[in-house]
């Protein structure tokens, strides 16, 4: 009966645990603010490289993506969380 007792408590804590992190990773975004130049653009998203020669990929709207040059530098801001890939919120060019 202990154990039993000990599972349910287990489960409901692990269920509450990931119902806390699920909003945590909905309401508490990280912005990032980079000059970084373009790697790669396909349809919904683009590589970036940074100063760093850090890459990411970031998910761009399909309107966007035609507008953005390959191998040119841009100024992003995009938002990343726990959970999900990084989404562009905006981008102008350098030049």
């Amino acid at each position: 009966m202990k154990k039993k007792k000990l599972i349910v408590f287990l489960g409901t804590l692990f269920l509450v645990m990931m119902v806390l992190l699920l909003i945590w990773s909905i309401y508490f975004k990280e912005k990032t603010v980079a000059v970084v130049k373009v790697i790669e653009v396909s349809n919904d998203f683009m590589v970036i490289k940074d100063q760093l020669n850090v890459k990411t990929t970031i998910n761009v709207p399909r309107v966007i993506t035609k507008l953005i040059n390959v191998n040119e530098e841009y100024f992003v801001e995009y938002e990343s969380s726990f959970i999900g890939s990084p989404k562009l919120v905006s981008i102008e060019p350098l030049n």
